[in-house]
């Protein structure tokens, strides 16, 4: 996502900044994500189209584009689930309930027709 948003702690921000409904404050965004809070900071200023801060914190101001991350967001965590339950399989470890459950129904499907 950090070439869309011009860097990867930009995104990881914006994308903190989706998944939590409720202000902020930089230096919790900081520690959530891995970042320096004065790097955080100053993306947050540089933001102040997207992003709007109260005596709270920070929030993003953008309905549409915290649906499109959210939507990325959880769409990249799908296939990474995807990828970490087929490896378990590989190594004969159980893999996430989701997992099984799509089979279960793969399998369903087929023997219907």
């Amino acid at each position: 996502m950090d070439p869309l948003f011009g860097s990867e702690v930009r995104a990881r921000v914006l994308e903190q900044l989706a998944k939590v409904p409720g202000p902020q404050t930089a230096y919790r965004i900081a520690r959530s994500i891995g970042a320096e809070p004065i790097q955080v900071l100053k993306i947050l200023k540089q933001l102040t189209t997207l992003t709007e801060q109260s005596a709270s914190g920070w929030i993003l101001r953008d309905d549409l584009l915290r649906r499109f991350i959210r939507r990325y967001s959880r769409r990249r965590e799908l296939e990474i689930r995807r990828e970490k339950d087929e490896l378990l399989l590989r190594y004969g470890m159980r893999p996430s309930w989701e997992h099984l459950q799509r089979r279960l129904q793969a399998s369903h499907i087929s023997a219907e027709e």
